[in-house]
């Protein structure tokens, strides 16, 4: 297995279209077996010849039993001892699946991968909130295993369920699809890019999850995010939004395990009274409610629904106000119908969907340790980039006071650099040119004279090819040439000390498009290269303002991997630093002895390095490879 050119994906089928056959009785439903025969028969023309129907498919299965040819579905599990088998951790202990290898994509990887098929398969419309949390769960278990995972499932509630997995997974990097035709397209984004969120991936457009919701059932543009464009396409070429992208934080990946049940829904209409609203809302029931209102969230200002809200909110009632269009967000302030709506004790929910202010309420609301102020508080705040900031007052800044520091930088890159000629002798483009007259003296004004860019997007692209540059050189410097880097870019630190906050740039050249791009011809990122370079104070700058401890160079190691190689206190500080982060050594760097054999010979010199790195169990297993591999 070539390590440093395979990436590995984990497909979690729970259900839906893409493994159903028709029943004579009851029409289309998931069928055990079916999804995985599709990909794992090797000539592929029998299981799609008959696949009309479950009858059709189970007399194909057994036909392939009786003739010695074990069919997929009841070969099931490979042996450990399969050099191409998938080891899976499941709530029975471990599995080994057969995988699958695509070809070489553009990108450059193939991508490994294997399908879990849920033992009880369910239809969307179906799911539960306990189904989400063994899903989130699962992902846990199998984490460090994996490059990226993929959720098979249903889109009647895919995105109440992407909304709801986007709050239990902590950080976030996993990917969601319902659609054979796009499973390319999720293998190629799950397995080459590093997007640390929980993804919504359906005709070639991968939305942010929380975001999404099901605009269509017939169209084969099901979903929409009204509120936020697509964070990557898939075409001829993959497009990633990366200034849209969340910074992952400086924290092991975890799963929150509970969701409250006790949230529910409620869509205001004219004519709605005061005594519905209290059946609604008795005492003992409910203890979250996402009220749909009108327009920028307003709502009758009739006195027996303002005290019907009142009274909730005052027992400790969190009431969500979002809107009931598409397209907007609600803002309180606006008018008088919403303020009314604020006073009673009713938070804003933003430009948050239904399905995603549902989520969010069961998510906060299942954390004893939080009160119902707290829970308001949070509500408003964007945790998993659900909604749209806003500032309270309105401000305007022009964009040329921006970067000051770097302006006569990217003034003469601008006039030095190549640029690209439409004809021969032509002017070239992107170049500011002034006019002369028949003397040679300038005729517009010196303040127009300096050498710009045409627009402000080229200043950008110049900046997004030359920063990755300084940076990766600024990573190895033991000085505050970083640190001064990005006081210049403006790039704030995440807080590590907190689970429920995310904070994100609005500077076009935000994390992670610029900290995580390969510096070297091995693809070496800046945290690769501070690591190399035994620079703990560096790599703590770096992990603060969200540099990814997941990125792999063309050797497949991670920064980890290289902080454990290195004796003494700055590779202990630097382990610690990164594991702190998230970080793990993976299978393959164990699989092909990388691991086991520096273990070895850093016991002989009396180095636990890498019993920080990867814990004592997982280093004896490692040893264990080591040796059948090279004593």
């Amino acid at each position: 297995m070539a390590a440093e050119t395979e990436a590995r994906v984990l497909m979690l089928y729970t259900g839906g279209t893409i493994g159903m056959l028709k029943s004579e009785s009851s029409g289309f439903a998931p069928h055990p077996g079916f999804l995985a025969s599709k990909f794992h028969d090797p000539a592929g023309e029998s299981v799609f010849a008959n696949s009309s129907s479950v009858g059709a498919y189970n007399q194909w299965s057994a036909a392939q039993s009786s003739s010695g040819t074990s069919s997929p579905a009841a070969r099931g599990l490979s042996s450990e001892h399969d050099p191409h088998a998938i080891r899976v951790e499941t709530s029975d202990g471990p599995i080994h699946l057969p995988s699958l290898l695509t070809p070489r994509f553009a990108q450059g990887k193939r991508i490994r991968y294997a399908i879990y098929e849920y033992q009880q398969l369910i239809d969307s419309s179906e799911i539960e909130p306990s189904d989400w949390i063994r899903i989130a769960t699962d992902i846990e278990r199998n984490y460090q295993n994996f490059d990226g995972f993929i959720v098979l499932h249903g889109t009647d509630t895919l995105a109440f369920s992407a909304s709801a997995l986007s709050f239990l997974l902590i950080p976030l990097s996993e990917l969601f699809t319902d659609a054979v035709d796009n499973l390319l397209g999720s293998l190629i984004i799950a397995g080459h890019y590093i997007i640390p969120e929980v993804l919504l991936f359906f005709d070639n457009s991968c939305f942010r999850g929380n975001r999404a919701v099901k605009a269509s059932s017939e169209d084969f543009h099901a979903f929409q995010s009204f509120n936020l464009p697509a964070l990557a396409t898939v075409g001829i070429d993959v497009e990633v939004a990366w200034q849209q992208v969340l910074r992952p934080g400086p924290r092991r990946f975890r799963a929150h395990k509970s969701l409250s049940s006790d949230v529910a829904t409620l869509r205001l209409f004219p004519g709605i009274t005061g005594r519905t609203i209290r059946a609604f809302l008795q005492p003992d029931g409910v203890r979250g409610v996402v009220l749909e209102s009108y327009g920028a969230g307003n709502a009758p200002r009739r006195e027996e629904l303002l005290s019907a809200f009142r009274e909730a909110t005052e027992r400790g009632v969190v009431i969500v106000n979002v809107t009931q269009c598409e397209i907007g967000a609600v803002s309180s302030e606006i008018y008088e119908t919403g303020r009314a709506l604020a006073k009673v004790g009713i938070v804003g929910g933003g430009d948050m969907t239904t399905e995603c202010a549902l989520a969010k309420l069961s998510y906060l609301l299942s954390k004893s340790d939080l009160t119902p102020a707290q829970v308001r508080t949070l509500i408003a705040q964007p945790l998993r980039g659900e909604l749209t900031p806003v500032a309270p007052v309105p401000t305007y800044s022009s964009p040329y006071d921006t970067d000051t520091r770097l302006r006569t930088l990217f003034s003469q890159l601008v006039e030095c650099g190549p640029t690209t000629h439409r004809a021969s002798g032509s002017t070239p483009a992107h170049r500011s040119v002034r006019n002369t007259n028949a003397d040679g003296d300038p005729t517009l004004p010196e303040e127009f004279g300096s050498a710009w860019p045409t627009t402000l997007a080229d200043e950008a692209c110049l900046k997004a090819a030359v920063m990755p540059y300084l940076i990766s050189q600024a990573a190895s410097r033991n000085d505050d040439l970083l640190e001064t880097l990005m006081a210049t870019l403006d790039v704030p630190e995440v807080q590590a000390t907190s689970g429920t906050t995310t904070s994100t740039s609005s500077h076009p050249l935000a994390l992670p498009a610029l900290l995580n791009e390969p510096a070297t011809v091995l693809l070496q990122t800046p945290l690769h290269l501070a690591v190399l370079a035994a620079l703990p104070q560096n790599v703590e700058r770096l992990l603060s303002r969200g540099s990814s401890v997941h990125a792999r160079d063309t050797l497949g190691h991670s920064p980890l991997f290289y902080a454990a190689k290195h004796a003494g206190e700055s590779g202990s500080a630097m382990v610690k630093l990164l594991r702190a982060a998230g970080a793990h050594l993976s299978e393959r760097e164990i699989e092909a002895g990388h691991v086991g054999l520096e273990a070895i010979r850093a016991e002989k010199n009396g180095d636990e390095i890498w019993v920080e790195a990867a814990g004592a169990e997982e280093v004896e297993r490692a040893k264990k490879v080591a040796r059948a591999f090279f004593f």
